[in-house]
């Protein structure tokens, strides 16, 4: 079939009127401009450039087709800005899903602001449950709470966190030091959904240590975790960072520690998409460093 490089030779010959300056247009060579041309004229067995001496004009046959050619190039080139500005994060979008906030809108807005075009859709669950939708493609990045990176992933590790109880400031515990395993056994505890990554991680230190542990309440965000512990319902299982400074509630190291990583993650074939691969390295700037 006849190809937009072919179309814009003729067009640029016609419009030029000359071979030699359709070619500098077009940066190339006009032998190739000749070249294209006459394998038009070949293969159609027909005259698209009609030639008296040194005077070049397009034949009645190509001046008629000329109207449809410009369309069509002008639309290939609307095309191409498109997808050069996809390319160039000028615009497009990108979904993301996170499962602690207090360790990724620092990323999500640095990104935001380095690339005010692209449009941002960012959704907050557990991380296994964010895992599962990253291989079936309806997110195209994550930032997870995981032990240790999916082998089948392509993840960045951000930073590593200590897994500790949330008490009320002032709890007992909260001034016990290291609270031991068999404490913890009889503490009622509120725990994430199964598919938080925390819980996992928490829960198999806890059979490793020998424990079962005692739920009060199993709770599908952070900030609703806060809500029961001040209301005095049980103590939380959270991160460390996830705390920070609370007025309200405080850590309580685990003895022997309980660590857990945190994540951005993306399939091998995603990772490579324009704006999947400007979020890694807007999150590359954040490895293991302080929140704000």
């Amino acid at each position: 079939m006849i190809t937009l490089a072919q179309l814009r030779m003729l067009e640029a010959v016609a419009r030029f009127e000359s071979f030699s300056r359709a070619a500098e247009a077009l940066g190339v060579s006009q032998p190739s401009v000749s070249a294209q041309v006459r394998a038009l004229e070949a293969r159609y067995r027909l005259r698209l450039i009609a030639r008296h001496g040194h005077d070049i004009r397009p034949s009645p046959a190509a001046e008629a087709l000329l109207p449809k050619m410009r369309a069509l190039l002008a639309l290939a080139e609307e095309i191409e800005s498109a997808l050069r500005a996809e390319r160039d994060l000028l615009t497009g979008a990108l979904r993301v899903g996170y499962s602690t906030h207090q360790f990724v809108m620092p990323a999500l807005s640095r990104f935001m602001a380095a690339h005010p075009g692209v449009r941002l859709e960012a959704r907050s669950m557990a991380s296994y449950d964010l895992l599962d939708m990253l291989r079936r493609g309806t997110l195209e990045a994550a930032f997870c709470t995981l032990p240790a990176p999916e082998p089948e992933l392509d993840c960045l590790e951000l930073r590593s966190e200590e897994v500790v109880l949330m008490v009320p400031v002032g709890h007992p515990l909260a001034q016990a030091g290291a609270v031991a395993w068999d404490t913890i056994a009889r503490t009622p505890l509120i725990r994430r959904e199964p598919a938080s990554g925390t819980r996992k991680v928490f829960d198999a230190a806890a059979a490793t240590a020998g424990i079962s542990p005692l739920t009060a309440l199993d709770l599908g965000s952070w900030e609703s975790m806060r809500a029961a512990v001040i209301a005095g319902i049980g103590v939380g299982v959270a991160m460390r960072g996830e705390i920070g400074v609370d007025p309200a509630v405080a850590a309580a190291p685990i003895a022997g520690g309980v660590k857990v990583r945190h994540y951005l993650a993306a399939t091998p074939e995603m990772r490579a998409v324009a704006t999947v691969a400007a979020l890694f390295e807007t999150a590359a700037c954040f490895v293991n460093e302080d929140l704000p």
